[in-house]
């Protein structure tokens, strides 16, 4: 079952083990930080017992990851032993797998949560035919999507891209000064760029969402209607799923993103299948006040070979040269380039 935040996967879980069954969550350690409620606060209250399938970026004993899995792939474990919950490594054998499975079947009987943590290399991919990549028809990609969303933006526009391949996408057509590419904080992307719309109202902001972060917290989205930074354009490039960690199905084919953008009170709230609508839809919003809300629904076709963030900015650097775009800069980024920026 697919869930829009690890937080209520942990829930579901939660009913279900109500319900006599039970039940097994799988999330990344990145993902750590959203189930820290529920865990406390609802399973380890009432002892509702669960596994924790979590895969570990970052550990500190592997070789460098991306930076924002660098503080908690370093935590990890501390964070599982400060709330007093049980794990195992998985040491990657048939025999390890069955002694943790028993570790864990032993504290389901306490009424306790276990989380079994695995490693870089210990998952395998599913085939393609499983990730069922192109069951998601539409024509237009990604990157195709941000060209045409370029195409109608003012020079001097502000865009906050969310993680993944979306941001790397934007770095291959697009890479500008007045870019902030956000290196993880999956769901958050619509948040910042509101933050910096309310306080640059002179200026447009652009969220580059995708589906996942979106539905992540949609709550934003009630925040955003009522706060109603007139700048904002908050796209949602929506390929049904979760590409860059192996291909899952996200929930957004059954859910009307527009209408919950249009009912939380965003000015406009547009659905676009085709480049056409792409283009109409922006040209729109460059002429109306916002904030405006724009679904594109795009395929997950992707270039083979499609260069991460870090591989040209490190997050300060981006962060400075986004500041320096906006018009931050002197005193104010100061302490930024005392922080090891590179110039």
């Amino acid at each position: 079952m697919p869930a829009a935040n690890e937080g209520s996967a942990v829930a579901l879980v939660a009913g279900a083990a109500l319900s006599g069954q039970r039940g097994v969550v799988a999330l990344q350690n990145s993902g750590l930080g959203n189930v820290i409620n529920p865990l406390t606060s609802l399973l380890m209250v009432n002892k509702i017992p669960i596994l924790l399938l979590l895969s570990v970026r970052g550990h500190p004993d592997e070789p460098a990851d991306e930076p924002q899995h660098t503080i908690m792939g370093a935590n990890t474990k501390a964070l599982l032993n400060q709330l007093s919950i049980e794990c195992c490594d998985f040491d990657g054998t048939e025999s390890g797998l069955d002694r943790a499975l028993a570790q864990g079947d032993d504290t389901f009987h306490r009424s306790a949560p276990f989380a079994l943590l695995f490693r870089r290399g210990q998952l395998s991919e599913c085939s393609p035919d499983e990730r069922q990549v192109n069951t998601v028809h539409y024509g237009v990609s990604v990157g195709q999507a941000i060209e045409l969303i370029y195409q109608q933006l003012e020079p001097d526009t502000l865009v906050v891209s969310t993680t993944g391949y979306i941001s790397r996408e934007l770095l291959r057509v697009q890479d500008r000064p007045t870019n902030f590419y956000m290196q993880g904080s999956l769901g958050h992307c619509s948040a910042v760029a509101a933050g910096v719309a309310l306080t640059s109202p002179t200026r447009t902001v652009l969220a580059l969402d995708g589906d996942g972060g979106a539905l992540m917290h949609m709550g934003i989205l009630s925040t955003i209607g009522y706060a109603a930074p007139q700048n904002l354009i908050h796209v949602v490039l929506d390929n049904e799923g979760y590409v860059s960690t192996g291909g899952q199905f996200s929930t957004s084919r059954t859910t009307s993103l527009e209408a919950v953008a249009s009912a939380c009170g965003y000015r406009t709230a547009t659905r676009c299948e085709r480049a056409e609508h792409i283009t109409t839809a922006l040209r729109q919003c460059a002429w109306r006040s916002g904030p405006h809300f724009v679904v594109c629904k795009v395929n997950r076709l992707h270039p083979s070979q499609l260069a991460r963030v870090t591989s040209r900015y490190s997050p300060l650097q981006n962060k400075t040269m986004f500041q320096r775009g906006i018009g931050i800069c002197g005193n104010e980024i100061a302490t930024t380039d005392k922080m090891g920026l590179v110039s």
